[in-house]
């Protein structure tokens, strides 16, 4: 948690990022976000460098910090990158792995100088990976992959993000503080880090795991449920009675935790009696209902930190030696627990993209 107090504030990250840049202000122009378009960077004199930052992820709330991210700490280091993908389009219900990996062998093959890539999928994507390691371009993971064993497969310089199992287990603390105990852990797409999350909520609570298995009707419980309805991230209106019919069905339920803001917003529209809602990422519905009380909590993993710092710690190993950041361990983006008392903190960021 020290690092990310160190972190927290994305001015200190700019700051540490224009204390180091030669020249800022270059322009950064970006490649179409499918396998195989042509880089189209303009010259910068103040960096020679080229990065590619792939992803998993679409253009939508979430992943927007992320890009923007990016693009600030190119534009402040006068760096160009080459890339910018996304490999989920509209209307994708899941990820295209296939996809991402193609990007990344396209940024190996245009020899970039350095990759900042989510690792969604570690059997498909860990080999790939470490072909670009080997071949002398430095790698840093973003957002997933953040394992410590995928992260050590995959030899990329470390991993920016949330590690999954400590935010699980913060939600889970704070629900035990509050009497909350008996939790819904709701999933909305098919993903490891995302039953680490409900795992370490599960530990937050007191328990080892977080089960498939029906709640209990009092006490301690943590219960998984994985939405069926298709892209149910994009069309939580969709999903959510999912969750209302197993909350009526469940009574002894007295708290939820989603997994997304789309989700956890339209959790509060629907308004379940007697339950505290709580929530991963914000968007402007969040942070209203965070000030109203509505929702109890909100878990941020601070996204755009995701995009920026990657591409600093790429500047750095290239200009200076080699020099590495993170270890080969996990540099924390998050978590952030956001609360009414301090949502007010944020809410200038998220207004600005930066968070």
């Amino acid at each position: 948690m020290n690092v990310l107090r160190l972190f927290r504030g994305r001015r200190g990250a700019v700051a540490l990022a224009t204390g180091i840049a030669l020249v800022a202000g270059s322009v950064v122009t970006f490649a179409a976000a499918s396998a195989g378009a042509p880089a189209r960077d303009l010259t910068s004199a103040g960096c020679p460098y080229t990065f590619a930052v792939i992803t998993h992820g679409d253009n939508g709330s979430f992943w927007s910090p992320v890009y923007k991210g990016a693009k600030d700490a190119a534009k402040d280091l006068g760096c160009r990158l080459s890339e910018v993908y996304g490999s989920q389009t509209g209307g994708q219900a899941e990820p295209d792995d296939i996809a991402e990996n193609a990007q990344l062998q396209d940024a190996i093959n245009a020899h970039v100088n350095g990759i900042a890539v989510s690792d969604h999928d570690p059997v498909l994507m860990n080999p790939t990976i470490a072909k670009a390691v080997a071949r002398g371009i430095p790698v840093v993971l973003l957002n997933a992959g953040c394992d410590p064993a995928d992260l050590a497969a995959s030899h990329a310089m470390t991993c920016v993000g949330q590690p999954e199992t400590l935010a699980g287990q913060a939600a889970g603390a704070l629900f035990r503080s509050q009497g909350m105990t008996n939790v819904l852990c709701v999933i909305h797409q098919s993903g490891q880090n995302l039953i680490d999350r409900c795992n370490g909520l599960a530990t937050g609570l007191g328990l080892s795991s977080c089960s498939t298995k029906s709640p209990p009707t009092s006490g301690v419980g943590c219960t998984k449920l994985v939405l069926s309805t298709p892209n149910a991230a994009s069309n939580p209106h969709q999903a959510i009675g999912q969750v209302i019919t197993y909350l009526q069905a469940h009574t002894g339920i007295n708290a939820v935790l989603s997994l997304n803001s789309a989700i956890g917003d339209a959790l509060v529209t629907a308004a379940p009696s007697k339950v505290k809602i709580a929530t991963f990422d914000l968007d402007s519905g969040t942070i209203a209902d965070l000030r109203s009380g509505k929702m109890d909590f909100a878990i941020d993993q601070q996204q755009y930190l995701q995009g920026y710092l990657p591409i600093v710690f790429l500047y750095l190993y290239n200009k200076h030696e080699g020099n590495s950041a993170g270890g080969g361990s996990v540099v924390p983006s998050g978590p952030l627990l956001v609360t009414k008392a301090n949502v007010n903190k944020v809410a200038a960021a998220i207004a600005a993209g930066d968070d």
